[in-house]
């Protein structure tokens, strides 16, 4: 099943994109029927099969959760990042992911040169987020996302990675 991409959101209203990208597969669909599978039965065997566990073990929220909460803190320790959102705390439980600006360098510069020097994926733009980019007064915002098969060297690298894009784009000052 794929969904209709949103060129732009606002509050009580939306436009979808009008050309052949506008088709994209939704992750929910993805994570829903990976769920669907590691909790059916088969009728031969009867035994429970869980593909995310054969190939990364096995995991749960709160681990990831650390690992979000690992990420916010390296993060912030990184200057000229503006990072959206409260700090994770005993009453704010945070996503596993950090959405952020660099002062006066565009998220898609971020993202691309992390992509293409670094090899680092990050996403850029409103993230289906523009009432809510508009409410903070900022264009777009780069995304750190982490999932079960991510891990603290991950976000090392990310973090280094991020320390070397910044570097390189207010060299130019």
């Amino acid at each position: 099943m794929a969904l209709l991409s949103v060129e732009e959101a606002v509050v009580k209203a939306r436009k979808y994109i009008n050309n052949t990208t506008r088709l994209e597969i939704p992750t929910n669909l993805i994570n829903n029927h990976i769920k669907q599978g590691s909790t059916s039965t088969t009728t031969q065997c009867h035994t429970l099969i869980d593909p995310i566990s054969i190939v990364y073990g096995s995991w749960n929220e709160n681990e990831l959760m650390e690992l979000g909460n690992y990420l916010y803190d390296r993060l912030s320790s990184v200057s000229d990042v503006r990072i959206y959102g409260p700090a994770p705390s005993r009453t704010v439980k945070r996503a596993a992911l950090c959405s952020f600006n660099v002062k006066d360098v565009h998220p898609t510069d971020i993202a691309t040169f992390l992509d293409q020097q670094h090899g680092v994926a990050i996403r850029s733009g409103h993230h289906c987020a523009q009432p809510l980019h508009r409410h903070l007064g900022i264009s777009a915002s780069a995304r750190a996302s982490l999932h079960f098969y991510n891990t603290k060297d991950d976000v090392d690298r990310f973090i280094d990675a991020l320390k070397d894009t910044i570097n390189f784009f207010t060299s130019f000052k």
